[in-house]
């Protein structure tokens, strides 16, 4: 069940990656002005843009430190095993994932005319496109929660797609980025799952 929704996602990221990432005002900066379809609507056009952003930024905080910090304390506090098998799945995603940034060394979409280009190890955060490290979080995260509640895993693996998608949709990530995040967060998910990976170990967080 789990690999048939795992599948389904990876399709869809698959063939979300044949499209662009929303460029549309983006700067040098990670604060990026999103520009929505509904901004364009007649009246009140800066509030939808602003509004959509806002959403954007707060999805994608799933995916991020703050995020798993949240979800991971809670967790130790009333289901420890599931506490500490998260805390494994992010801490050894974004290890592997950092180095893969800097190994790559891509561009990210709002670099003026690099257009993705790889150039090897850089340690420039505007170069550290490939791999998404919130898409590839969430999806080790997600996959954990699935294997331990299994009655949520659409729940669990549709939160870590929409983190995806806004990685993309605020103009930070290739979609190409995300689809390799979403494949490492599986994998480094699994792994934990099947025991093959234990970083922590905490009294009482055993079953």
């Amino acid at each position: 069940m789990h690999n048939a929704i795992a599948l389904a996602i990876a399709a869809l990221m698959v063939g979300m990656s044949c499209n662009s990432p929303a460029t549309a005002g983006i700067s040098g900066q990670e604060g990026i002005q999103v520009v929505s379809p509904v901004s364009v609507s007649a009246g009140g056009a800066g509030t939808s843009a602003l509004d959509w952003t806002a959403l954007l930024r707060a999805v994608t905080l799933l995916g991020g430190p703050e995020g798993t910090l949240v979800l991971s304390a809670a967790l130790l506090t009333a289901d420890p095993p599931t506490g500490e098998m998260v805390i494994d799945a992010s801490v050894s995603t974004a290890l592997v994932v950092e180095v893969l940034k800097v190994g790559f060394g891509r561009a990210r979409p709002y670099v003026p005319g690099e257009n993705g280009r790889f150039t090897g190890p850089n340690l420039s955060g505007k170069y550290h496109s490939m791999p998404s490290g919130h898409s590839a979080n969430a999806f080790a995260i997600a996959t954990v929660l699935a294997h331990r509640y299994p009655e949520q895993a659409a729940l669990a693996y549709g939160l870590a797609l929409a983190v995806g998608l806004s990685r993309i949709q605020l103009g930070v990530h290739w979609p190409s980025d995300v689809v390799a995040g979403a494949a490492i967060g599986l994998v480094m998910g699994n792994q934990v799952v099947e025991g093959r990976l234990h970083l922590l170990e905490l009294d009482g967080a055993t079953d």
